[in-house]
């Protein structure tokens, strides 16, 4: 039977298209573009460009939130400023160091082992002497620390300054809360050890035994000036004035460390309450309580107060 035409024409259109078919599908037209399982082509995405937010803010569920501040910033820097007075205030140490150097050239003098084998209170003086030595170097110690927790708040002041100014990278809230913890555990945390040792070591067999050692030397310089050679009353007649400007000086110092560090890290933590981690303030609460029995004062927050 012969074919019509049309029919044949029908032939022809689906050859043609099976034929340009292969042809895609061996690659040969060159266009590159991806394909998704379906044939259908993909639609390239560029990469998600850092979100920016004005100054001072942080990235909170998809927002720009304000979070830092320029007198946030202020209250870290007098912070520093209270961590450097009271270092300032330790470059006096030297006042307390002096009466027990003097106790030192006095344990050399014949005149003094004389006086020793026959008085229970010089050998005593002989017996403190290591005790006050040490504690006048914890102090020092204390002194160093000082230094060391302002440089600590120095490096927060300036990740707080360049979180301000940075508009073109807002970092998220939780970043922002991770750097602002850190800094403030690595610079409280061990200020308050270091203070409960100054407490515990320095000031506390500081003041209880050198105006007691004082006290004795002065009465035996009663007798050695009479008795005893140039050497011996030329101490003598330092003594009473070294005893009393150490003995002043360390009643004016003796609750003030912990007294810094209850209004450093009390001013820190409120003025930065929400760039602080929950499990940071915990350790920084507990941090305080350990200050706070060290200088036999009410855990904080019991309603008696801060040290005096």
């Amino acid at each position: 039977m012969r074919t019509t035409w049309p029919a044949r024409l029908l032939v022809l259109v689906a050859a043609l298209a099976v034929s340009c078919g292969t042809k895609k599908d061996s690659g040969g037209g060159g266009t590159g573009s991806a394909t998704s399982p379906s044939g259908s082509a993909t639609v390239e995405v560029p990469p998600e460009k850092p979100m920016s937010c004005p100054a001072g803010n942080a990235i909170q569920d998809g927002k720009c939130v304000a979070v830092i501040t320029a007198e946030k910033i202020d209250v870290v820097v007098k912070q520093q400023t209270r961590l450097d007075d009271m270092s300032k205030l330790l470059d006096k140490i030297d006042i307390v160091s002096a009466p027990i150097e003097l106790l030192g050239a006095f344990r050399k003098l014949e005149e003094w082992k004389t006086l020793t084998e026959s008085s229970a209170d010089l050998k005593k003086v002989d017996e403190v002497v290591a005790l006050l030595d040490n504690a006048v170097k914890t102090l020092r110690t204390f002194k160093a620390g000082l230094g060391e927790a302002s440089g600590r708040l120095g490096n927060l002041k300036g990740e707080l300054d360049r979180l301000m100014k940075d508009t073109e990278n807002a970092k998220r809230i939780e970043e922002v809360r991770t750097l602002v913890s850190s800094q403030l555990k690595s610079t409280l945390e061990p200020l308050a050890n270091q203070v409960v040792n100054t407490l515990k070591n320095a000031l506390a067999p500081l003041l209880a035994e050198l105006d007691n050692v004082g006290d004795i030397i002065i009465a035996s310089c009663m007798i050695v000036k009479r008795t005893g050679g140039a050497d011996a009353k030329a101490l003598c007649d330092k003594a009473k004035g070294l005893f009393l400007g150490a003995t002043g000086f360390l009643a004016d110092l003796k609750d003030k460390p912990a007294k810094l560090f209850e209004e450093v890290s009390t001013e820190l933590e409120k003025q930065l309450t929400d760039l602080i981690d929950a499990e940071s303030k915990k350790l920084l609460a507990a941090a305080q309580v350990k200050v706070n029995e060290a200088l036999k004062l009410p855990e904080a927050g019991s309603g008696s107060g801060s040290a005096k």
